[in-house]
Formats: structure tokens, sequence, C-alpha cells
């Protein structure tokens, strides 16, 4: 009797510990699935009709498309002849998912020409192209390879949880990078020292093109928006110039010759304005003939009087070169400029010949 009780007793304690241990088990099961569902989004499942199911508390996710600023690029490829070398240009757009608690915010990205658009039958990664590793991120890079003037693409950002979609166009505007000065036609080089630079004539008024251009060498017609500045660019001595019964001539002390900018003229010589596209120059005189002004002599009146800080020499610079005038164009929006360098002088009237008649 006691030996059947123990044995009893002991298969009691068999059942007990194989109970603890499955649920020990299940315990663990439920641990590693709550830890699997937490590291990974979940999936969404298609309904019937086959559009996905979104998750009742995401119900109200929108998605909104928000442009970067375009760069430059190049890339080598073994395809391309010459320097190896393609050009294009990258814009990032960054997609924003309302409300800011949605879990799953794995996007796809795409582009497609418009139903309208003249291009519609060519292939579109020849112009446009998402870059493979946008795809899953919020942010996408967009490539443009040439120009696709005319033509309207559209690119798209859907959600996985949801297919909310946020659409942007893709428009080609031709936006300039670089911009260069054509010089006026006609005009010859004036020699500062070193460096030559265009000689314009006092009392003349140029009229120059600004050539813009971009990585495709297309570039739209609404992009004229400037700003010009004049610099004068070096050093002149200046003294009084003196006029009188007396005599004429530059009351100078020559041991300490005073000196001013060539900015410091530039109102009296030149002025620049940008015309639809076109840099207009206004030569007014050369700063050889500068001064600040004029004090009549109360004395002997008429012509006589005083020119004061009157043009007396040019000081070269570092370089041997003489002051020279120099016209920025800078687009305001976009950041490019182009400059133009220049000399004002007077231009020949007449030559007089010392005899009329030569006899031998």
């Amino acid at each position: 009797m006691y030996q059947e009780f123990n044995q009893h007793k002991k298969s009691d304690a068999v059942k007990w510990i194989i109970a603890f241990t499955l649920i020990i088990v299940l315990m663990a099961g439920v641990v590693a699935a709550l830890i699997l569902s937490l590291d990974k989004p979940t999936p969404i499942k298609p309904q019937e009709n086959g559009t996905q199911q979104e998750s009742p508390d995401e119900s109200n996710a929108a998605v909104v498309l928000t442009l970067g600023q375009p760069k430059l690029m190049s890339v080598k490829s073994p395809a391309l002849a010459a320097d190896n070398t393609q050009q294009y240009v990258s814009q990032t757009v960054t997609a924003t998912i309302t409300p800011s608690t949605v879990v799953d915010k794995y996007v796809t990205w795409s582009v497609a020409w418009a139903n309208d658009a003249p291009l519609k039958d060519k292939n579109i990664s020849d112009y446009i192209k998402v870059t493979d590793d946008s795809q899953g991120n919020l942010t996408a890079t967009v490539n443009c390879y040439k120009s696709f003037k005319g033509s309207k693409a559209i690119l798209t950002c859907t959600t996985r949880q949801g297919g909310k979609t946020g659409t942007v166009n893709i428009v080609y505007e031709g936006v300039p990078s670089s911009m260069s000065i054509t010089a006026p036609t006609g005009v010859t080089k004036y020699n500062l020292g070193k460096d030559s630079v265009d000689l314009l004539y006092a009392g003349k008024t140029y009229s120059l093109n600004l050539a813009m251009d971009n990585v495709f060498h297309d570039v739209g017609s609404n992009f004229n928006d400037f700003d010009v500045t004049v610099k004068g660019v070096g050093t002149v001595q200046w003294a009084d110039y003196v006029i009188n019964p007396r005599g004429t001539g530059f009351n100078i002390e020559y041991s300490n010759i005073p000196t001013m900018s060539l900015d410091s003229m530039k109102d009296k010589c030149v002025t620049a304005t940008v015309e639809g596209g076109v840099l207009k120059i206004q030569a007014k005189d050369s700063y050889f003939n500068y001064y600040e002004k004029f004090n009549v002599n109360e004395t002997y009146g008429g012509a006589n009087g005083t020119y004061t800080k009157h043009y007396y020499a040019s000081v070269k610079d570092a370089d041997g070169n003489n002051p020279y005038f120099l016209v920025t164009v800078k687009h305001k929006t976009l950041g490019f400029s182009a400059q133009y360098k220049f000399f004002i002088g007077e231009e020949v009237s007449k030559v007089t010949p010392s005899k009329t008649t030569i006899t031998f």
C-alpha cells in the first residue's frame, strides 16, 4: 500500500513537470511573436477587389511632395566617346506622409509621360529617371539627361500602406546655369600693359548680348532678371589744373602726388543696364578727362579757373596694367554671373597733315 502511494505521488510530479514545461514553451513563443511583429512592418493584404487594405488608425494618411534644389552632375561611362563624361541635372523630391504616426513609411517612386506629351512614344528613361536607390525612401533623386521641352512628365510617390499617392509635374523650362557676354562688333583692343581689353569710345552706347547656356544647350526665354554693377579697377594720380592769364597747367607737388581709386570716378565715365537680355553700356567719357568740379576764377572770369582733382596720371598695378572698367552681370535668383572688361578712350575725329603740298 505504501509502495503504491509512492508510485502515484511520482506520477503526479511528472505530470506537473510536463505541464510547467509546456507553459514555459508557450510563453516563449508568445514573446518571440511579439518581438517579430515589432521588427517588421505589418504586411498589407490586398482586398478582393484588388485594392490595398489600410490599417484603421491610418485611414486619413496623405502624401505631400517637396522639391529640393537642382544640381549639375557628371558621370564617366565607357559607352561614351571622347572624355567618357555625361553631364546631367539632378534634383531631389521629399515626400511627407501624414499623420506622422504612420508606422509603415515605405514608398515607391515612378515617372511617366503625361497623356498629351508629344514625347509619350519615347523611352522616358532617356530623358528623366528616378534613381534605383530612391525606392523605399521618402526622398527620391530625379535625374534629367536631356531636354524634353514641350512635353510634361508626372512623378508619382505611392505609399505601400494604403496606396496613397502624391504627384509632381515635371516640365522643361530650360533653366540656364551659365552665361557669357558677347563683345560688340567692330571694337578694337586696348593694351593695358600686360593684358588687353576692349576699347570703347567716349560718347557712344554699346549693346552686348548675354548668351546663357546650360548642360543641354537649350535655354528658355524667361530668365532675364539680372543685377548689374560697374566697378573701376585701379588707381590714378590727380592734381588741380589751373587756367589763368599767367599760365596754364597742373598745380602739383611731384614729391607727394595724391591718388584716388578709379571706382570713385566711375559715375562720370560709364553706366550699364540690362534690357531684354542685352547689356547696354554707355561710355560717357574717358577717365583722362575726369575732374571733380570747376571753380571759376573771380578775378579773371570767363574760362579762367581751377579744375579740382583732375586726372594726372595712371598707376600701374602689380601686374603692370593700367586702370580699367569692369561690368558684372549676375542673375538675381540663379546666381551665375559674367564679367566684361573695357577701357574708354577718345575716337579719332580727323587727321590733318602738316602740309597741304610737298614740292621737290
